[in-house]
């Protein structure tokens, strides 16, 4: 018995034969003999539908893509309900750019064959380029009803909810996806990208690592596990990931600007200048990148000359910038920084960040959007005033323990407070903010969208507890977008940024020139602008022997991150350890790998090079530690240039005094003004060798310690949870938008402060 053969092309075959003898050498590759069948039925038939859309295909696979659609769309004419034909046009049209086209062919394919499932895919692959996202998702589903084990559909709808904003969603689809295809890079790339906007890490970098895996010749994955590693401070890592990313692509743009990012926050600044120059060269276009660079300062200056020399590099940089014609699309992304470090010279900083702003308005004028209620007073208002309170540090940060108490105690009757939140992890604090507002309002980061979303809440006052510190909030305070606006002491500085009329500070903090120190109008209030909650006490005993240090000597604690140091004081903390052998400097590590330990390590060796062993850094801790600390410090040492309001208010939480030394500027008052509030003055420099004396007094003399300690028990009930504070900004946002409906202005002259708050100071 011999076994069934297939005709051969020299027998007498039925067009359906043929067409079927022409479709196994196609599907073989074997193009030429599959063409030559076609055009044989076609001599015969020249009308026959199938061997026109096949010959068709045939045309598209050789890369003649009109006779493609020539020879498909004849077969069309004849057959106009052949739904392959369809489909196959509409794949043509879909790689060749005519989305709209494309999407037309896949609809007729479908209204004749609605369980077409590649159709239904294909169909929302256009609508995702055509940015239809929404109407791409049921076109996904459908696909996936119609056939479950398609791991790319699946991917595609993750894609189409993740555009959608449905994260959790997108999420859980990027998962099913790997559950079919456990190799597939895409699907872990996607899962990272999610994980990474709602705020998942640790899960983010374990996605890309798998993508990384299965694909590791993707360079954008190495690029955005970088980016990761950046928001979680493991900075060696992220240069690691951007290097690895360069040299699967050397020309990769983007993680040559990402890698200067990293480099700059470690202290780098050189290396971090030229990798940006090295981005610039590939996209000269990316003016926002342009102006990172140019407006670029060291993280820990290594000295007063380095703080004067970019001073006047920045000066001329701004200058410079100010006759160039800049298109910068979206700076919360292209520029993604502030002037951050300015605020840490000790300088009068409001030319520069004024000018700074103009330069970023010339560059991005939809920065300057306006909120129709803004542009005239409500008549006779009769309902609560609206306040609107933004941050990207609503959490368990130095700025939400400074204005948790804010939002909590701001009474309800005269005001709605509107919460506004930057996508991130929640945690019990930013509960809290939550809680206490009338309304939380959700934005997306996007800008624009963002300008129009708080817009609509027609709000009479916007309160920005910091500007300065997150990119993405100094870029939308630019916007007007409340008929009063208002920043305060979350970062001690003027934004510069011309659509903030008013800064919020205190008379306990502000030197009497300081209305020349804003680009604002300074509101003076009776107290420090915060409604602190006393610290929680310790729960264990403090030990010098949970943080490892000995028992010998006496602890000169600096509580405060690294980069506020001022050079300015190193000359002072050199004589302090010189005149106390016994004395050990304490600070906090960087946390970023000790590349900001080893830049003020290598500044302290040219001021006291002969103490400079007697340096401790300690590693970063919990709350609950670093309150221990303080209790187990000798002296707790403030800083001039750049006083510690948190770390100021927690020590006196527990009862710890702090050397003082008042400053020029509102920034290096913050502790000395704590002191005022309490009504006490023993712990307050009049410069370096009271300073000094104060230092190793408290650290020397028990006795002395002592009293210092019981007096700010006995007093430090004025510093936490004083309503007055909240009764004189409640009076000044009445005052203030009282102000703006007259088309008037509120200065600290006219103020008037409640007179309850008088008499309680």
């Amino acid at each position: 018995m011999s076994d069934d053969t297939a005709p051969s092309e020299n027998q007498t075959l039925s067009i359906q034969q043929a067409i079927d003898l022409g479709v196994e050498h196609q599907n073989s590759g074997r193009l030429p003999e599959a063409e030559r069948i076609y055009r044989k039925i076609l001599q015969a038939e020249p009308d026959q539908p199938v061997a026109l859309y096949l010959l068709g295909v045939i045309a598209y696979q050789v890369g003649d893509k009109d006779s493609a659609i020539d020879l498909i769309s004849r077969a069309l004419s004849i057959e106009p309900n052949y739904a392959e034909a369809h489909y196959h046009l509409g794949h043509i049209f879909g790689n060749t750019n005519n989305h709209r086209e494309a999407a037309a062919s896949y609809q007729k394919a479908l209204a004749i064959n609605p369980e077409y499932a590649n159709a239904h895919h294909s169909l929302g692959k256009v609508l995702s380029k055509l940015d239809l996202w929404e109407e791409a998702v049921p076109m996904f589903e459908k696909a996936i009803a119609l056939n479950p084990d398609n791991a790319e559909a699946v991917n595609d709808l993750g894609n189409a909810l993740f555009k959608t904003h449905r994260f959790d969603e997108s999420a859980e689809r990027y998962q099913q996806a790997i559950d079919i295809k456990p190799d597939y890079a895409e699907a872990h790339y996607n899962l990272g990208k999610t994980f990474r906007e709602i705020s998942k890490p640790d899960e983010a970098i374990t996605s890309y690592q798998n993508a990384i895996k299965f694909k590791p010749e993707f360079a954008v994955t190495y690029n955005n596990l970088g980016n990761v590693l950046k928001e979680k401070y493991r900075l060696d890592e992220a240069v690691s990931s951007y290097r690895k990313a360069l040299t699967k692509n050397p020309r990769y743009a983007e993680a040559l600007f990402n890698l200067g990012v990293v480099l700059q926050e470690q202290g780098n600044r050189d290396e971090a200048k030229k990798h940006f120059e090295m981005a610039l060269l590939l996209r000269p276009e990316k003016d926002g990148w342009r102006l990172r660079k140019d407006l670029l300062l060291p993280v820990i200056p290594n000295s007063l000359e380095q703080i004067r020399s970019s001073r006047e590099t920045l000066t001329k940089a701004i200058s410079d910038l100010q006759n160039r014609p800049l298109v910068v699309e979206d700076p919360t992304v292209d520029v993604g920084a502030t002037n951050f470090y300015l605020a840490y010279h000790s300088q009068n900083n409001k030319d520069l960040l004024s000018d700074i702003a103009q330069l970023h308005l010339l560059s991005c004028p939809k920065l300057d959007f306006v909120a129709p209620h803004c542009r005239s007073p409500r008549k006779n208002q009769t309902r609560r005033l609206r306040v609107g309170v933004l941050s990207a540090y609503l959490k368990d940060h130095t700025v939400g323990k400074l204005f948790r108490g804010l939002v909590e105690h701001l009474s309800k009757e005269p005001f709605e407070v509107i919460v506004f939140r930057l996508p991130g992890s929640a945690d019990e604090m930013s509960e809290a903010f939550n809680q206490a507002a009338n309304q939380v309002v959700r934005l997306d980061q996007n800008l624009e969208r963002d300008q129009k979303k708080i817009a609509a809440q027609e709000l009479d006052i916007l309160l920005y507890l910091e500007i300065g510190m997150d990119p993405y909030t100094y870029f939308l305070s630019f916007a007007r977008l409340a008929p009063v606006q208002v920043v305060s002491i979350g970062h001690a500085e003027s934004s510069g940024v011309p659509s903030i009329d008013y800064f919020l500070s205190s008379d306990l903090t502000e030197p009497a020139n300081a209305d020349q120190h804003y680009s604002e109008h300074l509101i003076k209030l009776s107290y420090l602008p915060t409604y602190y909650y006393r610290p929680e006490q310790p729960t264990a005993p403090a030990s010098r022997a949970d943080f490892g240090l000995p028992d010998n000597c006496r602890l000169y604690v600096y509580p405060q991150t690294l980069f506020k140091l001022h050079p300015g004081l190193d000359t002072t903390l050199g004589k302090l350890l010189r005149r106390d052998p016994d004395g050990r400097l304490i600070f906090i590590d960087d946390g970023i790998g000790g590349h900001w330990n080893q830049r003020i390590i290598k500044r302290f060796s040219q001021p006291f090079p002969d103490v400079i062993d007697r340096i401790i850094f300690l590693p970063k801790m919990s709350y609950q530690k670093f309150l221990r600390l303080l209790l187990v410090a000798d002296a707790i040492l403030d800083n001039p240039f750049l006083s510690g309001t948190n770390s100021g208010l927690e020590a006196f939480g527990v009862g710890a005094p702090v050397v003082a030394w008042p400053g020029k500027y509102c920034s290096g008052n913050c502790v000395t003004a704590c002191y005022r509030q309490m009504g006490l003055s023993d712990m307050i420099a009049t410069d370096e060798e009271t300073y000094v004396q104060l230092a190793l007094r408290l650290a020397q003399d028990k006795g002395f310690q002592l009293r210092m300690q019981n007096a700010i028990k006995a007093n430090s009930h004025n510093l936490f949870e004083r309503i007055e504070v909240i009764r004189e900004i409640e009076a000044f946002f009445l005052q203030a938008y009282e102000a703006w409906q007259k088309n008037d202005v509120l200065t600290n002259t006219k103020f008037k402060k409640p007179i309850a708050t008088i008499r309680a100071l």
